[in-house]
């Protein structure tokens, strides 16, 4: 399986509100010590490193801001807009 393949078969859900977004990606049955993130401009980056498994997956970002987190096998980019009044 390539990284194309999993990035397929990869569940991610995109949810956008006036005040923000939230991009969701389950990694199940990945453990959360398996899987690395890091965001680069619009798109998270995720590694995967696991005994059988080295791989790289790019999920695109409605932006390049947002927070991440990563629990119990579940990857959450988060973004709220915040009005400075």
């Amino acid at each position: 399986m390539d990284a194309t393949q999993q990035q397929d078969d990869l569940h991610v859900s995109r949810t956008e509100r006036r005040d923000g977004w939230t991009v969701a990606a389950d990694l199940q049955p990945l453990a959360d010590d398996e899987v690395t993130v890091e965001r680069i401009g619009d798109t998270a980056v995720v590694a995967i490193d696991t005994p059988t498994l080295r791989t790289e997956i790019d999920i695109q970002l409605p932006d390049s801001s947002g927070t991440v987190s990563l629990q119990n096998g579940v990857l959450v980019v988060e973004s709220s807009a915040r009005s400075d009044s």
